[in-house]
C-alpha cells in the first residue's frame, strides 16, 4: 500500500485582521498627509489649480522619496518590511524623510504657497523630528503620528466634519497597528500625543 499524503489548505486570515491590514494601507503616514494638505490648501485658496501645483510639489520632494527609499531598501534585503518595523531600521528612514519636508517647507516659503499649507507641512516635520528622537530608546507608531497630526491640521485649518472624519481615522489605524500586532497600545498613545501636539504648536508658532 502507498502512503498517503494529508492535504494541507492555507489558513485563512481572519476578517479582523485583514480589515486591519487595509486600514493600515489606506490610512498610511505617506498617503494621508497628502489628502490633508489638499484639503486644507483648497479651503484656503478655492483654487484646484493652485491646489494641484502645491499637492504635485509635495509628491515629488517627499512622499515618493520616501516611498522609493524604502521600496529599494526591502528589495534590497536591508528592511524588512514596507512598514519599516523594525525600529532600528528607522535610523535612517527618519532624517530621510525630515530632509524631504524641509525641503518641501523652504521651496513652499520660496514659491508663495499658502501659510496653511507651510504650517501644516511643518507639522509633520515637528512630528517627524520627535519620532526620530524617540525611536533611539522606544517604539512609536508613525501611523498613529501621521493620522493624528492630520485630524488636528483638519480641525485647525478645515471644517468640523474634516476633523470628525479624521479623528476617526486616527483612531481606527491605531487599533489596526495593535490588531497586526506592529505596535503596543502605548506606541499607539505616544504616536497619537506627538501627532497632535505637533500640529498644534506648528499652528500656534508659523
Amino acid at each position: 500500500m502507498g502512503i498517503g499524503l494529508e492535504k494541507t489548505t492555507p489558513t485563512k486570515e481572519p476578517q479582523r485582521q485583514v480589515f486591519a491590514r487595509w486600514v493600515s494601507v489606506i490610512i498610511h503616514p505617506i498617503a494621508f498627509p497628502l489628502l490633508t494638505l489638499t484639503v486644507v490648501t483648497f479651503i484656503a485658496t478655492a483654487s484646484l489649480g493652485q491646489t494641484s501645483r502645491w499637492l504635485l510639489l509635495a509628491l515629488v520632494l517627499t512622499s515618493l522619496p520616501v516611498a522609493v527609499l524604502v521600496g529599494v531598501q526591502v528589495l534590497r534585503g536591508h528592511w524588512t518590511d514596507l512598514d519599516v518595523s523594525v525600529r532600528r531600521q528607522r535610523y535612517a528612514l527618519y532624517p530621510f524623510g525630515f530632509a524631504c519636508l524641509l525641503a518641501l517647507i523652504l521651496a513652499y516659503a520660496h514659491f508663495g504657497a499658502p501659510p496653511v499649507a507651510i504650517r501644516t507641512m511643518s507639522a509633520f516635520a515637528i512630528a517627524n523630528l520627535v519620532d526620530a528622537l524617540i525611536n533611539f530608546l522606544y517604539k512609536v507608531s508613525a501611523h498613529a503620528t501621521g493620522a493624528a497630526a492630520c485630524a488636528t491640521l483638519l480641525w485647525l485649518g478645515a471644517t468640523p466634519a474634516w476633523g470628525i472624519a479624521a479623528s476617526c481615522a486616527a483612531l481606527l489605524v491605531g487599533w489596526s497597528r495593535v490588531e497586526l500586532g506592529r505596535h503596543t497600545r502605548g506606541q499607539v498613545l505616544l504616536g497619537w500625543s506627538v501627532g497632535i501636539l505637533s500640529s498644534i504648536v506648528a499652528f500656534a508658532l508659523l
